[in-house]
């Protein structure tokens, strides 16, 4: 039976976090036909064992899109391009944007595409997201093998739940403005950059009954990133006001 919602999950040296995404997502009551893509975007390294071990569970579709880096370099570049690829290869009507490194609380598939099923301009958010900034709540998961405790949540801040940490769209939609600008070579504002266009195009913000917590992982502070924040952050500013990107070419490849 055909996907009517698409799982997308770009991974780039996040094996040991994936694991308890993908855990997390197993424990879920999913009502209607799924599928999970799964792109590792790094080396080839522990990201396919890990999948194969929720291939059935989760209709899980495991992809290579590393080629770059297979001289040992690792080449950066923005998890967008990752999920243009997974946009292209899904078959859902339903895109659920999702990071390696997020562990689900609860039902998140469900509550995050049941109003799209409605109303497919929407852009359904989770209604509680934490964030480990510690890595307190991963020792506390890792220590309970992927169990844990409510009070767990009180070592987290808050997360910008408004940003694609985890997060449904229309697969039309997505598509309708081209993805994610893959223009955005350096770090940081992709994201923003996304949503701010689904709004121009008419889409809005619902909130809705998922919980989730975006896992501890060390922050790229390596030579050169701040020059590669200035370049995303300018060609934001340079680009807000044009909706529709990737024009006049083949976004979403898979090499």
């Amino acid at each position: 039976m055909k996907a009517i919602v698409s799982i997308i999950i770009p991974s780039m040296l996040r094996a040991d976090l994936l694991k308890w995404n993908l855990f997390s997502l197993a424990q879920q009551k999913i009502p209607y036909p799924f599928e999970t893509i799964v792109l590792n975007d790094g080396i080839p390294d522990d990201t396919e064992r890990v999948c194969r071990e929720y291939e059935q569970s989760l209709n899980l579709k495991y992809f290579f899109s590393g080629k770059r880096n297979l001289d040992g370099n690792i080449k950066w570049r923005g998890q967008g391009f990752a999920m243009n690829i997974g946009a292209r290869i899904a078959a859902g009507s339903i895109l659920i944007l999702c990071d390696a490194e997020m562990y689900h609380l609860n039902d998140t598939v469900f509550y995050l595409a049941e109003p799209l099923l409605q109303k497919p301009n929407l852009i359904a958010i989770p209604g509680l997201g934490k964030n480990d900034w510690s890595g307190e709540f991963l020792r506390h998961i890792e220590e309970r093998q992927g169990k844990y405790e409510p009070q767990a949540l009180e070592l987290c801040d808050d997360l910008r739940i408004r940003l694609p940490f985890l997060m449904a769209v229309s697969r039309s939609e997505f598509y309708s403005i081209g993805g994610f600008d893959e223009d955005f070579v350096g770090v940081w504002y992709e994201d923003d950059d996304l949503v701010g266009r689904l709004q121009m195009n008419a889409c809005s913000y619902f909130e809705t009954g998922a919980e989730t917590v975006h896992l501890f992982h060390p922050r790229d502070k390596g030579e050169g990133v701040e020059e590669r924040i200035a370049l995303n952050e300018k060609l934001y500013f340079e680009k807000m006001s044009q909706i529709v990107r990737n024009q006049g070419r083949e976004w979403g490849k898979l090499e």
